[in-house]
């Protein structure tokens, strides 16, 4: 089967096919590119995960409507969660700094996690937990969705490299930093969860 996943982000694509290899599951994705999608960047004006990745999906839902594309439909939204911060950056995690960085361009892209490590300093409670929403349109437009957490604490320095996504870099899950987990201590974190369990649903649905 085949479904559409709503996103040009190359490192997500390549998480949900690994999801389906290990799991043998029967599906084919498709990406905003296959689809001929040229609308841009979907605007994510929401309140939370929840309603940031079903506007996703409906954008994308309306728009294989309009054409004729008739298939399922997965988006996802995902963000850091820290305690301390009440929560922040939480969905303002891909643009946490960017009202810093447009008063100084000179600024690095991931001056993000600089805000976050300045706001912690002195601080000793440093948990915090990344949170995935998967939003899964059918056809007929109907959809659920499915959450998955993975709990972890801010660390008190970057590691190397400081790439995207740039939280990843002080975020320490089980004593290891996210950029050093293996393969296989990635995929039990919180997209691939979030993942399977969507594909195994949907998969189960269609049998």
């Amino acid at each position: 089967m085949k479904i559409i996943f709503g996103t040009s982000n190359k490192r997500k694509v390549e998480d949900v096919k690994a999801v389906i290899e290990e799991n043998a599951f029967p599906v084919e994705i498709l990406t905003l590119k296959d689809i001929g999608w040229d609308l841009g960047d979907i605007e994510e004006n929401g309140t939370t995960l929840e309603e940031n990745s079903l506007l996703k999906a409906k954008s994308i839902f309306d728009f294989c409507t309009k054409h004729s594309i008739s298939y399922p439909i997965i988006t996802d939204d995902s963000g850091l969660f820290v305690d301390y911060l009440h929560g922040r950056p939480g969905i303002y995690t891909a643009r946490y700094a960017d009202s810093e960085r447009e008063r100084n361009p000179e600024l690095p892209e991931y001056e993000c996690i600089n805000k976050v490590l300045r706001e912690l300093e002195e601080v000793e409670n440093r948990e915090a937990h990344y949170k995935c929403i998967i939003t899964c349109m059918k056809e007929d437009g109907s959809y659920f969705q499915k959450e998955a957490i993975t709990e972890g604490v801010i660390s008190a320095a970057p590691v190397d490299p400081i790439v995207k996504p740039y939280f990843y870099s002080i975020f320490d899950y089980q004593g290891v930093n996210f950029r050093n987990l293996t393969e296989e201590q990635l995929k039990g974190t919180y997209r691939f969860k979030a993942l399977k369990e969507v594909l195994e649903e949907l998969v189960h649905f269609y049998e």
